[in-house]
Protein backbone atom coordinates (compact mmCIF):
# COMPACT_ATOMS: atom_id res chain seq x y z
CA UNK A 1 0.00 0.00 0.00
CA UNK A 2 1.26 3.50 -1.11
CA UNK A 3 1.62 5.12 2.30
CA UNK A 4 2.54 9.03 2.85
CA UNK A 5 2.96 11.00 6.12
CA UNK A 6 2.82 14.87 6.27
CA UNK A 7 5.01 16.13 8.99
CA UNK A 8 5.79 19.90 10.54
CA UNK A 9 7.37 19.34 13.84
CA UNK A 10 9.86 17.05 15.34
CA UNK A 11 7.57 15.26 17.64
CA UNK A 12 5.24 14.48 14.24
CA UNK A 13 8.41 12.73 12.84
CA UNK A 14 8.62 10.65 16.13
CA UNK A 15 5.22 9.63 16.03
CA UNK A 16 5.58 8.32 12.42
CA UNK A 17 8.61 6.47 13.27
CA UNK A 18 6.88 4.94 16.37
CA UNK A 19 3.76 3.82 13.93
CA UNK A 20 6.34 2.86 11.23
CA UNK A 21 7.76 0.74 14.10
CA UNK A 22 4.45 -0.57 15.17
CA UNK A 23 3.36 -1.33 11.60
CA UNK A 24 6.57 -2.94 10.13
CA UNK A 25 5.38 -6.13 13.11
CA UNK A 26 2.65 -6.27 10.74
CA UNK A 27 5.06 -6.53 8.00
CA UNK A 28 3.82 -3.25 6.57
CA UNK A 29 5.96 -1.67 3.69
CA UNK A 30 8.15 2.12 3.58
CA UNK A 31 6.67 5.00 4.37
CA UNK A 32 7.11 7.84 2.20
CA UNK A 33 7.45 11.21 4.69
CA UNK A 34 6.74 14.83 3.13
CA UNK A 35 8.15 16.88 5.62
CA UNK A 36 6.56 20.42 5.44
CA UNK A 37 9.38 22.47 6.86
CA UNK A 38 8.63 24.96 9.40
CA UNK A 39 9.67 28.08 9.60
CA UNK A 40 11.45 28.23 13.23
CA UNK A 41 15.07 27.70 12.81
CA UNK A 42 15.38 25.28 16.30
CA UNK A 43 12.39 22.93 14.66
CA UNK A 44 14.51 22.20 11.89
CA UNK A 45 17.15 21.52 13.48
CA UNK A 46 15.58 19.30 15.69
CA UNK A 47 14.01 17.71 12.14
CA UNK A 48 16.88 17.07 10.71
CA UNK A 49 18.41 15.03 13.95
CA UNK A 50 15.10 13.33 14.78
CA UNK A 51 15.62 12.35 10.92
CA UNK A 52 18.95 11.09 11.46
CA UNK A 53 17.96 8.58 14.01
CA UNK A 54 14.95 7.02 11.84
CA UNK A 55 17.27 5.65 9.38
CA UNK A 56 16.64 2.61 10.91
CA UNK A 57 12.70 3.13 10.62
CA UNK A 58 11.69 2.39 7.26
CA UNK A 59 11.04 6.20 6.49
CA UNK A 60 11.90 7.59 3.19
CA UNK A 61 12.21 11.23 4.32
CA UNK A 62 11.77 14.02 2.29
CA UNK A 63 11.94 17.87 3.07
CA UNK A 64 9.90 20.51 0.90
CA UNK A 65 10.07 24.23 1.60
CA UNK A 66 6.68 25.55 1.63
CA UNK A 67 6.41 28.32 3.59
CA UNK A 68 9.57 29.93 2.05
CA UNK A 69 9.87 31.93 -1.04
CA UNK A 70 6.74 32.87 -4.16
CA UNK A 71 7.00 30.67 -7.31
CA UNK A 72 8.89 28.16 -5.81
CA UNK A 73 6.85 27.83 -2.71
CA UNK A 74 3.67 27.05 -4.83
CA UNK A 75 5.56 24.24 -7.12
CA UNK A 76 6.59 22.79 -3.96
CA UNK A 77 2.91 22.53 -2.38
CA UNK A 78 1.80 21.26 -5.57
CA UNK A 79 4.12 18.48 -5.66
CA UNK A 80 2.83 17.76 -2.28
CA UNK A 81 -0.40 17.97 -3.62
CA UNK A 82 0.56 15.24 -6.17
CA UNK A 83 1.72 12.52 -3.53
CA UNK A 84 -1.28 13.23 -1.68
CA UNK A 85 -3.56 12.48 -4.36
CA UNK A 86 -1.30 9.55 -5.10
CA UNK A 87 -1.43 8.29 -1.55
CA UNK A 88 -3.46 5.22 -0.77
CA UNK A 89 -3.15 5.70 3.00
CA UNK A 90 -2.24 9.10 4.49
CA UNK A 91 -0.47 9.49 8.14
CA UNK A 92 -1.19 12.79 9.28
CA UNK A 93 0.63 14.25 12.54
CA UNK A 94 -1.66 17.57 12.88
CA UNK A 95 -5.13 17.99 11.79
CA UNK A 96 -5.60 21.22 12.89
CA UNK A 97 -2.43 22.57 10.40
CA UNK A 98 -3.67 24.84 7.86
CA UNK A 99 -0.76 23.60 5.42
CA UNK A 100 -2.21 20.25 6.37
CA UNK A 101 -6.06 20.88 5.50
CA UNK A 102 -5.22 23.13 1.89
CA UNK A 103 -3.55 19.58 1.04
CA UNK A 104 -6.37 17.45 1.80
CA UNK A 105 -9.02 18.15 -0.34
CA UNK A 106 -6.71 16.37 -3.23
CA UNK A 107 -6.44 12.99 -0.95
CA UNK A 108 -8.18 9.70 -2.70
CA UNK A 109 -6.56 7.80 0.47
CA UNK A 110 -8.92 4.72 1.62
CA UNK A 111 -6.80 4.96 4.77
CA UNK A 112 -6.05 7.51 7.14
CA UNK A 113 -3.84 6.93 10.35
CA UNK A 114 -3.95 10.44 12.84
CA UNK A 115 -0.40 10.05 14.78
CA UNK A 116 -0.23 11.52 18.28
CA UNK A 117 0.33 15.16 18.70
CA UNK A 118 -0.53 15.28 22.55
CA UNK A 119 -2.59 17.90 23.29
CA UNK A 120 -3.93 18.27 19.63
CA UNK A 121 -4.77 14.47 20.17
CA UNK A 122 -7.26 15.39 23.00
CA UNK A 123 -8.77 17.73 21.65
CA UNK A 124 -9.53 15.92 17.77
CA UNK A 125 -11.48 13.19 20.14
CA UNK A 126 -13.62 16.06 21.62
CA UNK A 127 -14.17 17.78 18.63
CA UNK A 128 -15.06 14.26 16.86
CA UNK A 129 -17.38 13.29 20.03
CA UNK A 130 -19.08 16.48 19.90
CA UNK A 131 -18.99 17.82 16.56
CA UNK A 132 -17.22 21.23 16.70
CA UNK A 133 -14.95 22.27 13.83
CA UNK A 134 -11.48 22.33 13.75
CA UNK A 135 -9.46 24.49 15.86
CA UNK A 136 -6.71 23.95 18.58
CA UNK A 137 -7.51 23.87 22.05
CA UNK A 138 -5.97 27.09 22.87
CA UNK A 139 -7.81 29.04 19.93
CA UNK A 140 -11.65 30.16 19.20
CA UNK A 141 -13.22 28.02 17.07
CA UNK A 142 -13.31 29.17 13.20
CA UNK A 143 -16.10 29.67 10.71
CA UNK A 144 -16.36 27.35 8.17
CA UNK A 145 -13.13 27.40 5.36
CA UNK A 146 -10.26 24.91 5.14
CA UNK A 147 -10.56 23.86 8.57
CA UNK A 148 -14.63 22.50 7.85
CA UNK A 149 -13.69 21.32 4.22
CA UNK A 150 -10.94 18.55 6.08
CA UNK A 151 -13.51 17.37 8.44
CA UNK A 152 -15.98 16.49 5.82
CA UNK A 153 -13.24 14.45 4.03
CA UNK A 154 -12.07 12.59 6.94
CA UNK A 155 -15.79 12.28 8.15
CA UNK A 156 -16.47 10.54 4.97
CA UNK A 157 -18.28 7.05 5.63
CA UNK A 158 -15.80 5.34 3.33
CA UNK A 159 -13.05 6.30 4.96
CA UNK A 160 -10.93 3.44 7.03
CA UNK A 161 -9.77 5.52 10.01
CA UNK A 162 -7.39 4.96 13.14
CA UNK A 163 -5.60 6.76 15.87
CA UNK A 164 -2.13 5.82 16.84
CA UNK A 165 -1.51 7.87 20.25
CA UNK A 166 -0.01 7.68 23.64
CA UNK A 167 -2.75 9.70 25.25
CA UNK A 168 -5.45 8.23 27.28
CA UNK A 169 -8.79 8.56 25.00
CA UNK A 170 -11.91 6.91 24.33
CA UNK A 171 -12.31 6.27 20.82
CA UNK A 172 -14.38 8.73 18.77
CA UNK A 173 -17.13 7.01 16.62
CA UNK A 174 -15.78 5.34 13.53
CA UNK A 175 -11.97 5.56 14.47
CA UNK A 176 -10.20 2.57 15.70
CA UNK A 177 -7.68 4.04 18.74
CA UNK A 178 -3.97 2.43 18.72
CA UNK A 179 -2.19 2.53 21.88
CA UNK A 180 1.56 4.32 20.95
CA UNK A 181 3.95 2.90 24.06
CA UNK A 182 6.75 4.15 22.63
CA UNK A 183 8.37 1.11 21.36
CA UNK A 184 10.42 2.20 18.97
CA UNK A 185 12.49 4.67 20.87
CA UNK A 186 12.66 2.18 24.34
CA UNK A 187 14.17 -0.50 21.91
CA UNK A 188 17.05 2.23 20.67
CA UNK A 189 17.77 3.62 24.11
CA UNK A 190 17.97 0.74 26.62
CA UNK A 191 18.20 3.25 29.33
CA UNK A 192 19.42 6.70 30.00
CA UNK A 193 22.32 7.93 31.65
CA UNK A 194 21.00 9.04 35.00
CA UNK A 195 22.51 12.26 36.66
CA UNK A 196 21.79 13.57 40.32
CA UNK A 197 19.54 16.57 40.89
CA UNK A 198 16.38 17.63 38.71
CA UNK A 199 15.82 18.97 35.61
CA UNK A 200 13.02 21.45 34.69
CA UNK A 201 11.54 21.46 31.19
CA UNK A 202 10.33 24.20 29.39
CA UNK A 203 7.16 25.08 27.78
CA UNK A 204 5.54 27.51 25.11
CA UNK A 205 2.71 28.33 27.45
CA UNK A 206 3.98 31.92 27.51
CA UNK A 207 4.44 32.04 23.55
CA UNK A 208 0.83 31.01 22.56
CA UNK A 209 -0.70 33.64 24.78
CA UNK A 210 -2.02 30.96 27.80
CA UNK A 211 0.26 32.44 30.56
CA UNK A 212 1.73 35.90 31.41
CA UNK A 213 5.55 35.31 30.48
CA UNK A 214 6.11 37.25 33.67
CA UNK A 215 4.07 35.02 36.10
CA UNK A 216 6.07 31.64 34.02
CA UNK A 217 8.92 33.38 34.96
CA UNK A 218 8.71 34.02 38.88
CA UNK A 219 7.40 30.54 38.62
CA UNK A 220 10.44 28.96 37.21
CA UNK A 221 12.38 30.89 39.67
CA UNK A 222 10.40 29.40 42.72
CA UNK A 223 10.70 25.79 41.09
CA UNK A 224 14.73 26.65 40.56
CA UNK A 225 15.10 27.40 43.88
CA UNK A 226 12.70 25.13 45.90
CA UNK A 227 14.09 21.59 44.22
CA UNK A 228 17.90 22.68 43.24
CA UNK A 229 17.02 22.46 39.69
CA UNK A 230 20.33 22.30 37.82
CA UNK A 231 19.24 22.50 33.96
CA UNK A 232 16.38 24.05 32.37
CA UNK A 233 15.86 21.58 28.88
CA UNK A 234 14.22 24.15 26.89
CA UNK A 235 11.10 24.14 25.05
CA UNK A 236 12.12 24.81 20.88
CA UNK A 237 9.61 27.08 20.92
CA UNK A 238 10.96 29.53 23.39
CA UNK A 239 12.58 32.54 22.48
CA UNK A 240 16.03 33.31 23.18
CA UNK A 241 15.15 36.70 24.96
CA UNK A 242 12.77 34.99 27.47
CA UNK A 243 15.84 31.85 28.48
CA UNK A 244 18.59 34.27 28.67
CA UNK A 245 15.82 36.09 31.13
CA UNK A 246 15.43 32.69 32.78
CA UNK A 247 19.83 32.34 33.27
CA UNK A 248 20.26 35.46 34.41
CA UNK A 249 17.45 35.82 36.95
CA UNK A 250 18.06 31.79 38.26
CA UNK A 251 22.06 30.59 37.58
CA UNK A 252 20.51 27.58 36.18
CA UNK A 253 22.07 25.93 33.37
CA UNK A 254 19.52 26.60 30.25
CA UNK A 255 19.99 24.22 27.31
CA UNK A 256 17.95 23.50 23.76
CA UNK A 257 18.21 20.08 23.01
CA UNK A 258 18.75 19.39 19.65
CA UNK A 259 15.83 16.63 19.89
CA UNK A 260 12.33 16.11 21.57
CA UNK A 261 12.69 15.67 25.19
CA UNK A 262 11.15 12.27 24.41
CA UNK A 263 14.16 11.09 22.66
CA UNK A 264 16.68 13.20 24.82
CA UNK A 265 15.37 11.75 28.07
CA UNK A 266 15.39 8.46 26.58
CA UNK A 267 19.02 8.50 25.90
CA UNK A 268 20.23 11.15 29.00
CA UNK A 269 21.65 12.53 30.58
CA UNK A 270 18.77 13.42 32.63
CA UNK A 271 18.16 14.33 36.21
CA UNK A 272 16.87 11.65 38.67
CA UNK A 273 13.63 14.13 38.70
CA UNK A 274 11.96 15.84 35.62
CA UNK A 275 10.30 18.69 36.29
CA UNK A 276 6.89 19.59 33.91
CA UNK A 277 4.72 22.36 33.65
CA UNK A 278 1.44 20.81 32.04
CA UNK A 279 2.15 19.75 28.39
CA UNK A 280 2.15 17.02 26.51
CA UNK A 281 5.51 15.31 28.02
CA UNK A 282 3.49 14.81 31.59
CA UNK A 283 2.13 12.29 29.56
CA UNK A 284 4.47 10.92 27.05
CA UNK A 285 7.64 10.67 29.48
CA UNK A 286 6.17 8.08 31.99
CA UNK A 287 6.12 6.08 29.51
CA UNK A 288 9.19 6.70 27.54
CA UNK A 289 11.24 6.27 30.87
CA UNK A 290 8.89 3.40 32.67
CA UNK A 291 11.61 1.20 35.05
CA UNK A 292 14.37 3.72 34.31
CA UNK A 293 14.21 5.17 37.79
CA UNK A 294 13.46 8.71 36.36
CA UNK A 295 10.40 10.39 38.61
CA UNK A 296 8.20 13.16 36.49
CA UNK A 297 6.56 15.76 38.45
CA UNK A 298 3.89 18.23 37.52
CA UNK A 299 4.00 21.96 38.21
CA UNK A 300 0.26 23.13 38.41
CA UNK A 301 -0.64 26.09 36.44
CA UNK A 302 -2.62 28.97 38.70
CA UNK A 303 -5.49 30.28 37.11
CA UNK A 304 -4.14 33.57 37.96
CA UNK A 305 -1.45 33.53 35.32
CA UNK A 306 -3.64 33.23 32.68
CA UNK A 307 -4.01 36.16 30.08
CA UNK A 308 -6.66 38.02 29.11
CA UNK A 309 -6.71 36.08 25.57
CA UNK A 310 -6.94 32.63 27.56
CA UNK A 311 -10.71 31.29 26.45
CA UNK A 312 -12.25 29.33 29.45
CA UNK A 313 -11.89 26.45 26.77
CA UNK A 314 -8.27 26.24 27.34
CA UNK A 315 -8.40 27.10 31.10
CA UNK A 316 -10.18 23.70 31.42
CA UNK A 317 -8.13 21.61 28.77
CA UNK A 318 -4.78 22.81 30.19
CA UNK A 319 -6.68 21.89 33.58
CA UNK A 320 -7.91 18.42 32.53
CA UNK A 321 -4.53 17.44 30.67
CA UNK A 322 -3.31 18.11 34.19
CA UNK A 323 -5.33 15.82 36.11
CA UNK A 324 -5.65 13.29 33.54
CA UNK A 325 -1.80 12.88 33.47
CA UNK A 326 -1.40 12.86 37.66
CA UNK A 327 -4.33 10.28 37.75
CA UNK A 328 -3.27 8.32 34.71
CA UNK A 329 0.52 7.56 35.97
CA UNK A 330 0.25 8.52 39.54
CA UNK A 331 2.74 11.86 38.95
CA UNK A 332 3.12 14.32 42.00
CA UNK A 333 2.64 17.84 41.57
CA UNK A 334 3.84 21.08 42.97
CA UNK A 335 0.87 23.55 43.72
CA UNK A 336 1.35 27.34 43.80
CA UNK A 337 1.40 29.04 47.11
CA UNK A 338 0.12 32.53 46.37
CA UNK A 339 -0.73 32.97 49.68
CA UNK A 340 3.20 33.52 50.15
CA UNK A 341 3.81 35.31 46.79
CA UNK A 342 3.75 34.29 43.18
CA UNK A 343 5.59 30.51 43.80
CA UNK A 344 5.24 27.15 44.51
CA UNK A 345 5.36 25.07 47.54
CA UNK A 346 8.39 23.70 48.71
CA UNK A 347 7.41 20.38 49.01
CA UNK A 348 5.41 17.88 46.31
CA UNK A 349 1.91 16.74 47.03
CA UNK A 350 0.21 13.45 45.62
CA UNK A 351 -2.47 13.68 42.83
CA UNK A 352 -6.00 13.59 43.77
Amino acid sequence: MRTLALVESPAQLLNVAEWAYFDHQGGGAAVDVAVLLPLDPWSRVQLVRVGELATDSGLVITPFEVRSGTVGRIRRIGAVRRLVAQAERLVVGDLFSGMVQTLLPSAKARELVIVDDGTATTEFVRIMAEGRSLARWHQQAGSAGRGSRALDWLSAPSLQRSLFTSMDVAAPPGIRVVPNDYAWTRRRFARPTVRTGADLLGTSLAETGIVSEERYLQAVSAVVRARGVGRYMAHRKESREKLRRISAGTGVMVLRPDLPLELMAAQGPVGHTLLTFPSTVAHTLPIVLRGTGVQVEICEVHESWFTSHTTPHAADFLRAMTESAKVRHGLPSMRPDFGQGPGFTAGATAPG
